[in-house]
């Protein structure tokens, strides 16, 4: 486009240049930013970074993005959807639709997605190449925290709640909450935890440590099931089958569970 813009007459570009207005914005500072309710609007630099805001489908709705440092900043609202995204040397992205919030912040090289559909997700990925994913919906809600090269997702569908947090390389949780469920999946230092709760119960899982691993789930109405490893130990249970607990390097295996506890 700006190739273009070159080669038109001064006339031509100042009608270009109106038309353009109201849907596309340049600046040439490295701190980008929109907002709209009901248009679609771009904000970019030469740089690379860029911020965009769609919300014109189904207004009004409420679509905010920020970048800077070469990031890449999008939000996309829908049928009274809401979704803000701040993207710092990354790309971070939000989508909130049938009057879903989504929230995702980014910083480092790392990415942070949020979608909601008619629930409440909010991604974080902060530090080095962190990865964040979060979705949610029918009134659910789903939050992923990375930090410092973590990974982690989380989805909350139908009333449940997925929180699912990470720290260091090499980190991964993951976490699962459906029909008013609760699941939390913590992992540092290398380490990975899962979370699932299909049911009106309680999954907790937490490991720390190169090589650990913790697996909590349960399916149960009332149930509750917690998972914890460390040192790279191993930990997993459920409210369906016996636990596992593998202590490793003189760490910690451990599980509580309606079918047993082990540790």
């Amino acid at each position: 486009m700006q190739t273009r813009i070159l080669r038109m007459s001064a006339a031509g570009a100042v009608v270009a240049l109106a038309i353009a207005v109201g849907t596309m914005a340049f600046a040439a500072s490295d701190h980008e930013s929109c907002s709209t309710k009901s248009t679609d609007v771009t904000s970019f630099n030469n740089d690379g970074t860029q911020a965009t805001c769609d919300a014109a489908t189904g207004a009004p709705n409420s679509a905010k993005a920020k970048a800077s440092n070469v990031g890449d900043a999008q939000s996309i609202g829908e049928d009274g959807g809401k979704a803000d995204s701040s993207a710092s040397g990354g790309n971070a992205f939000a989508e909130g639709e049938n009057a879903g919030s989504a929230t995702a912040e980014q910083s480092g090289t790392g990415t942070a997605q949020a979608t909601a559909n008619g629930g409440k997700a909010t991604a974080k990925a902060m530090g080095g190449s962190s990865s964040a994913d979060a979705t949610a919906s029918a009134g659910g809600k789903g939050t992923a925290t990375a930090r410092n090269g973590g990974g982690s997702s989380a989805e909350g569908d139908n009333g449940g709640k997925a929180t699912a947090t990470s720290s260091g390389d090499g980190s991964d949780a993951s976490a699962f909450a459906e029909n008013s469920g609760k699941a939390k999946a913590k992992a540092t230092g290398a380490a990975e935890a899962g979370a699932i709760a299909e049911a009106s119960c309680k999954a907790n899982a937490t490991a720390n440590a190169d090589g650990s691993e913790a697996g909590a789930a349960c399916t149960q109405h009332g149930s509750s099931v917690s998972a914890e490893a460390t040192k790279g130990s191993r930990a997993l249970g459920s409210d369906t089958s016996a636990p596992v607990c593998t202590p490793m390097n003189g760490g910690i295996a451990k599980v509580k569970s309606p079918m047993g506890n082990c540790g």
